[in-house]
């Protein structure tokens, strides 16, 4: 289930970022056919994906056990630029 969650999510996410490009540069694609179905997941869920802090999300993916575990990831702030780690 939280595979599918993911998947469906990540899909309609990806197809708002699609229109997106597409209404900004109206010249170099055509408008493509809605998906069947997904009128939650279009009107509900992408807004408020777009509205939430990244922190929320994090906190939200982690509690429904939709990340990786086993590891700590690299620490950094918000905004500075990925470092390959240094070597031992």
């Amino acid at each position: 289930m939280q595979r599918r969650l993911r998947e469906r999510s990540e899909y309609f996410l990806r197809l708002a970022a699609m229109e997106e490009l597409r209404r900004d540069h109206p010249r170099g694609t055509k408008p493509s056919a809605p998906p069947p179905g997904g009128l939650l997941w279009r009107r509900l869920f992408v807004p408020l994906y777009r509205r939430v802090s990244w922190e929320h999300k994090t906190r939200a993916m982690r509690a429904l056990r939709m990340t990786a575990s086993g590891w700590d990831p690299p620490a950094r702030r918000p905004g500075e630029p990925w470092r390959p780690p240094t070597a031992r």
